[in-house]
């Protein structure tokens, strides 16, 4: 109902032209209103209200005055006496949006010039470096089979082109699928880049798409985390059938992605594609600047803060990597630490801070989905919070800010348990370490611990838990949802993932060659393969993906489904 004001809004600014004066207090009521609107249309897009006592009365309260305002706006406007605004003006008022939305356009869109890493990328001077990712692949395939083929989620302001080829869309870089763009590049050829949206934006729990290929925004979750996206397939999809690089890419779980494959560590390492919402409610930490900070990493690392994790996370999509990472005379090594002052005065394209501001705005506004029904069975539910007070929430806390999202945010090292520890490849990575690729973005805080030899994994906050199976950081434990699950097959893969999580006898994981590659023979763990550095010196040798977390696995039956209901409803 509230998206239906906009275009309303629009026409009264368009319709009256007799009169060129303006008047700035009608100005400001109607951009007021018009932001507004955007914002409950934002809340409505990622279910941000949280339907508890009293919040109901106050929506609809809120939904009035909005309401009322438009009005006021629109008589306003009726009026001789007042003008519409000139082109300009328009073009003002559109831009005049809150911070928060206009975050969300820089998260679904914005690639400040990565496309140029890529095209380099395709053209690679070392063969055995050379990749030509399948952006174009994946645009190129009919919208009607494209989540089938990749797992990506088409843009629903586009739409199939009847004559062939590539989407019809009214934004010129639009592609037809969310967070891949194109750009002119030289002599008439296009350039593909990808915005943050492009492994984040993933279908809402509560309100899935009937046709998995023809969703509506109200089918979309800006940060879910795309649990079908077929992210190594992607990169592979241009490599020889006889590069042995696929069978890594390709073994990537879906719903992962190895952000260290690219500026590599090499290690093999694919990870969750992270959910992100509840930030407001985790805890900071003092890591020496001017306030506490949050920690972004599955391993402790970009810890120093929103907003310089996310301008970390740009570098990895390619920003400004000419100018950052590539060698030059002044930097010769491609694996010396990113200059973050020098990047920001060589390259123009490097998010600026307003930006970056913006979009942390819109992220620290988006919450977890809450399971739709009420907990109807009493005794469970009381009896599953007793437990995991008892068995979880000595990290998954209860208390203080954390026990709103159930996590402490401490790392937790895995030489303290090494009975419990989850695959370690993840939290041996090295790029935030001292005199590596990006030390400057993790604080002395995860130096020091990576020196003292106590790297492993944060605690995984639990807010929406119940939406987000398979678990642990590689996707390992449990069964997927149907693509357009809605929250009862999602509970179940939930509950399903949550038994395995809670067993000591799970069948270990294990990904292996399917045939001979160099001295390698078939049936070799990938990970023996890949986590090398070039001398050949094995970097990591844990090859059990799914081993590990067994917390809670000693509970009687009903006390795991006890628990497993508690932790669905919060």
């Amino acid at each position: 109902m509230l998206s239906s004001y906009r275009p309303y809004i629009l026409k009264i600014v368009l319709s009256n032209k007799k009169n060129q004066r303006k008047s700035y207090r009608e100005i400001s009521f109607i951009r007021l209103a018009y932001q507004n609107i955007l914002l409950l249309r934002e809340r409505e897009r990622n279910r941000l209200w949280v339907w508890r006592k009293g919040e109901i009365i106050m929506t609809i309260i809120k939904s009035i005055s909005y309401a009322l305002l438009v009005l006021y706006a629109a008589l306003a406007y009726s009026q001789e006496s007042f003008s519409t605004l000139s082109e300009a003006g328009i073009h003002q008022f559109v831009k005049s949006r809150s911070p928060i939305q206009r975050g969300r356009d820089i998260w679904l869109k914005n690639t400040y010039g990565g496309e140029k890493f890529f095209a380099f990328l395709s053209a690679h001077p070392d063969p055995a470096k050379r990749i030509n990712v399948g952006y174009k692949n994946v645009i190129t395939t009919p919208r009607n089979q494209r989540f089938q083929v990749w797992g990506t989620i088409n843009d629903p302001d586009c739409q199939a082109n009847a004559a062939g080829g590539p989407d019809l869309c009214a934004d010129p870089n639009a592609t037809g699928v969310i967070g891949i763009r194109k750009f002119p590049g030289p002599e008439g050829t296009r350039l593909y880049g990808v915005s943050c949206a492009s492994c984040h934006v993933g279908f809402d729990p509560l309100h899935p798409p009937t046709d998995v290929n023809e969703p509506g925004w109200e089918n979309i979750h800006l940060t879910v985390g795309n649990q079908h996206l077929k992210s190594g397939k992607i990169i592979a999809a241009n490599l020889p059938a006889n590069d042995p690089r696929r069978f890594m890419f390709e073994s990537w779980p879906d719903g992962s992605v190895d952000t260290t494959a690219l500026f590599t560590d090499h290690i093999m390492n694919p990870t969750v594609i992270t959910q992100i919402w509840d930030l407001r409610h985790r805890l900071t930490f003092d890591v020496g600047l001017d306030k506490p900070k949050l920690r972004m990493g599955h391993g402790g690392e970009d810890d120093l803060g929103l907003d310089v994790a996310a301008t970390r996370v740009y570098t990895n999509l390619g920003v400004c990597f000419a100018e950052c990472v590539a060698p030059r005379p002044d930097r010769p090594d491609a694996t010396a630490p990113i200059d973050l002052e020098q990047c920001r005065n060589d390259c123009a394209d490097l998010p600026p801070e307003t930006d970056i501001d913006k979009l942390g705005k819109f992220l620290l506004s988006i919450k977890a989905p809450k399971f739709p029904a009420f907990p109807t069975n009493f005794r469970l539910f009381v009896q599953g919070r007793k437990l995991f007070k008892d068995n979880c929430a000595s990290c998954h806390t209860l208390k203080g800010k954390g026990g709103r999202v159930l996590s402490n945010d401490e790392v937790n090292p895995l030489v303290t348990d090494p009975d419990n520890a989850p695959n370690a490849c993840r939290a041996l990575s090295t790029q935030w370490e001292a005199d590596h690729l990006w030390a400057e973005f993790s604080s002395h805080v995860y130096k020091d611990r990576a020196l003292a030899g106590l790297k492993g994994y944060r605690t995984k906050p639990l807010s929406g838990v119940w939406a987000t199976a398979p678990f642990l950081h590689n996707q390992s434990v449990g069964p997927y949802a149907s693509a357009n699950a809605g929250p009862g097959e999602l509970a179940e893969a939930y509950e399903a993932a949550m038994q395995e999580l809670l067993s000591a006898n799970r069948p270990p994981k294990i990904n292996t060659l399917p045939v001979a590659v160099g001295p390698f023979p078939a049936g070799t763990p990938l990970t023996f393969v890949f986590s090398r550095d070039p001398t050949g010196k094995l970097l990591c040798n844990d090859v059990v993906e799914n081993r590990g977390h067994h917390y809670g696995a000693e509970l009687f039956n009903e006390e795991k489904r006890a628990l497993i209901y508690w932790l669905k409803h919060q």
